[in-house]
């Protein structure tokens, strides 16, 4: 006959069939466990037990991985952007759920993880994707400890997947030259001219208005960017990062190719009309509406053709202003802030390349400066 215990306590007997049969009570719930053995059913008594002791409640114990990242991820619209609660939608779609969705929450290993992550590899998939589904799984389970469903991350086990830095383009001083003498005239000359100068991200360009530009001091305040959600449309968003939210000293060259840009705005939006519509935009539409991204990358390789330049993208014209910027010298906290990046290891780990050139330079600088020249005397 079974010996009854307390709440929270637990029943182990053996059944006529053999099996042992262990048992305990949680928030009002029965749990079971099935053995071969008495040890067996045992220790499953006791660490479950010790699990409730420290904290784990029934509905954690009996809530499904995918169940859970449902949850967690509509919790996530009230303190993350509609884009990032998207696109953590998608890496848990496209690969979490297909190969641990089922799974108990709270049955999930990190051997389980390890496993996943190499058949990922297999398949091709790219490094960052890997990083980013680490980065979802382990806030997903973070979330799962404070609300009791796990006692411990088994993200915490494996080792985050790393990201390799894509090689990209960037054009030497003569090329960036050639690249400005074909946008003389075009309607986005202030644009590009603005990208090569201040490595800005194409979103940063896009969001600018001209409030934002101090034409006294000469200094343009990053406030927003123009992003387009999927499904949804273009919006105007504020910094990822308190870093992007920064401002940038702009030169009288810039200046004055910003004044003539607004003179051409000024005749567009009389011809426009009553089709003008007004949101204080620098870079607009021909009707002052927010420009589309993919519209600018046209308009890039077209003038990449002309130039007679190698192909790339529109983002490596900040790669571009950011190297240059490296290869002159200029501290890298100066590149850090200009760049909008949180930390200044992130602009070295990407510029580091520049970084060894200069690196060269000053080597051979610092020798022509000291190193004494043998004089013959007569």
């Amino acid at each position: 006959m079974a010996k009854r215990r307390a709440n929270n306590e637990g029943t182990l007997y053996r059944r006529k069939d053999g099996l042992w049969c262990a048992q305990i009570s949680l928030d009002g719930h029965r749990l079971t466990k099935y053995g071969k053995t008495q040890r067996e059913c045992h220790d499953w008594i006791k660490q479950a037990l010790a699990k409730i002791d420290s904290g784990l409640t029934y509905n954690g114990s009996h809530i499904s991985l995918e169940s859970f990242i449902n949850s967690w991820l509509n919790g996530k619209t009230l303190s993350r952007r509609e884009r990032t609660v998207f696109q953590y939608r998608k890496i848990a779609e496209n690969y979490i759920l297909p190969y641990l969705g089922n799974m108990l929450i709270q049955d999930i290993r990190p051997d389980h993880i390890v496993r996943m992550y190499s058949k990922f590899k297999e398949n091709g998939t790219g490094a960052r994707t890997l990083q980013l589904v680490h980065t979802v799984l382990h806030n997903v389970f973070d979330q799962a400890i404070r609300e009791g469903a796990i006692l411990r991350n088994p993200a915490d086990a494996v080792e985050r997947p790393r990201v390799e830095h894509k090689e990209f383009r960037t054009f030497s001083e003569d090329q960036a030259q050639q690249f400005l003498l074909v946008t003389a005239g075009h309607r986005h000359e202030a644009l590009f001219y603005l990208a090569l100068i201040t490595g800005m991200r194409e979103g940063e360009l896009l969001g600018l208005k001209w409030s934002d530009l101090d034409w006294s001091k000469g200094v343009l305040n990053i406030q927003r960017q123009l992003q387009r959600i999927e499904r949804k449309g273009l919006f105007f968003v504020p910094p990822k990062t308190e870093a992007g939210r920064r401002q940038i000293k702009l030169g009288q060259g810039m200046l004055d190719r910003l004044a003539e840009h607004r003179k051409r705005q000024e005749l567009e939006r009389v011809e426009a009309g009553s089709r003008w519509q007004e949101n204080d935009l620098i870079f607009p539409s021909s009707i002052g509406a927010p420009f589309e991204g993919h519209r600018i990358w046209d308009e890039f390789k077209e003038l990449l053709v002309k130039a007679g330049l190698p192909d790339m993208r529109f983002h490596d014209l900040r790669h571009t202003a950011l190297s240059l910027l490296m290869d002159m010298g200029i501290a890298v906290t100066t590149v850090q802030q200009r760049a909008g990046h949180s930390k200044a290891s992130v602009t070295t780990d990407i510029y580091g390349h520049s970084m060894s050139r200069s690196q060269e330079q000053a080597a051979e600088q610092i020798e022509e400066l000291i190193v004494p020249v043998a004089v013959k005397l007569q």
